[in-house]
């Protein structure tokens, strides 16, 4: 709801800047929303957000020295389930449960290390046409960012990041709408976490099965002073 509309994407990239909300709280994909809905200012407080660094092979080497089979086996699946639910799901299936925007992932090749970092690190190196992130602007100011589900003469179903159901909007209300040439899943998905929730993730995201959320009472040793 807040990166939908100016009004209320300024006050949020306000509270972003002055710390009351954590960076690390705020999606990559409401990112790139706010910075069409806010404009400059957002990418004055967050910074870049689609840039694909030219450390590209920086930041594939760190997190191949990182993930090394060692660490992964000492690294916690269960708490690398919750990290897939608030990174990952919104846009992913994976054991039956997520979003529909991006691929179900189950069945994907995740036990190979260098198939998920090429993936996650440059998710727009190869786009199919249905995973192009769509942006919609709509004559009353709200803003909609995602995949097109279907379309008639008279309506655009979109495939809305972070909502369960698809929205329809009709065309006639409909603003403006651009095809955004990069996928739909913003590079920058590492940058946020942790290694320790690097390593959780990535352990969740091989495994061959469904593993149980970690107990509530269980300290979460990620947290620092």
């Amino acid at each position: 709801t807040l990166a939908a509309r100016p009004s209320y994407g300024r006050k949020l990239t306000a509270a972003i800047k002055a710390g009351s909300i954590p960076k690390r709280d705020i999606p990559a994909w409401h990112a790139r929303q706010l910075r069409r809905v806010v404009g400059n200012s957002f990418v004055d407080v967050w910074g870049p957000i689609d840039a694909l660094a030219a450390d590209k092979k920086a930041a594939y080497d760190k997190y191949t020295k990182l993930l090394t089979k060692n660490a992964l086996a000492k690294a916690d699946a269960r708490s690398g389930r919750v990290l897939f639910q608030r990174t990952c799901a919104a846009c992913h299936q994976m054991y039956g449960t997520g979003g529909t925007i991006g691929p179900d992932i189950t069945g994907s090749n995740r036990t190979n290390l260098e198939y998920l970092l090429g993936n996650i690190l440059d998710p727009s190196e190869e786009i199919q046409d249905a995973y192009r992130m769509v942006m919609v602007s709509m004559r009353d100011g709200r803003t909609y960012g995602g995949t097109v589900a279907g379309e008639t003469k008279e309506t655009l179903t979109m495939r809305v990041v972070g909502q369960d159901e698809p929205v329809v909007l009709a065309k006639s209300e409909v603003q403006s709408r651009d095809v955004v040439p990069v996928s739909v899943m913003p590079t920058g998905l590492l940058s946020t976490l942790s290694d320790a929730e690097v390593l959780d993730l990535v352990a969740y995201l091989q495994t061959n099965k469904q593993v149980p959320l970690p107990k509530k009472d269980k300290p979460d040793r990620r947290k620092h002073p």
